[in-house]
């Protein structure tokens, strides 16, 4: 998650530094503090907001950058754990959900990039979560689905936006297709 000191908002706005720490300190500006020292840090998405309701432009490198989620839809702890750990590592913000029904009412709000399915634990058909997607969105995230065996129907159908892994999950396996989305989607931007 992209997050941005006093002093990077300040040159964002074109104020001081201190000004940002009393817009902090009167609420107008969402902010957290940092473990230690306790320097305060704006959330990419709060900054956006912040410049939003106070008409301020948004430079278009900040436009850019905007927080790339992945859903993990599972209830396998170790999965979970090293799913996390892989997608924050290649730049991902993760959700975790028990079940399918969960992630399909955040879908529609959230557009994650990519969704991480464990069909063993979770109970969810990767076809059908593909036509929900399909029927209901204006876009087609990044499925990883991982099970014992493959659909092949489903990736002819689906084609490259569609990854199968098997379990037990094999991290590098898992990190190289990761990497491949990232440099797909930037290829998609530029």
């Amino acid at each position: 998650m992209k997050s941005f000191s006093s002093g990077e908002v300040a040159k964002v706005c074109d104020v001081n530094p201190r000004t940002v720490i009393r817009w902090i300190e009167a609420g107008k500006l969402k902010a957290f503090k940092l473990p230690g020292r306790g320097n305060n840090r704006v959330k990419h998405a709060d900054l956006i907001s912040f410049l939003e309701d106070n008409q301020i432009p948004i430079p278009v490198e900040l436009s850019l950058e905007q927080e790339k989620l992945c859903f993990i839809v599972s209830k396998e702890k170790q999965l979970i754990r090293h799913s996390q750990r892989i997608a924050r590592n290649s730049g991902y913000v993760t959700h975790v959900y028990g079940f399918g029904i969960d992630a399909g009412i955040e879908l529609s709000m959230q557009k994650p990039a990519v969704i991480i399915v464990d069909n063993q634990t979770s109970k969810v058909s990767a076809f059908s979560l593909m036509e929900t997607i399909k029927r209901t969105l204006d876009y087609v995230p990044y499925l990883i689905i991982f099970d014992e065996y493959s659909d092949n129907a489903l990736k002819a159908e689906h084609g490259s936006k569609i990854y199968h892994m098997a379990k037990p999950i094999d991290n590098y396996a898992f990190s190289m297709v990761l990497d491949v989305i990232v440099d797909n989607e930037k290829d998609a931007v530029a």
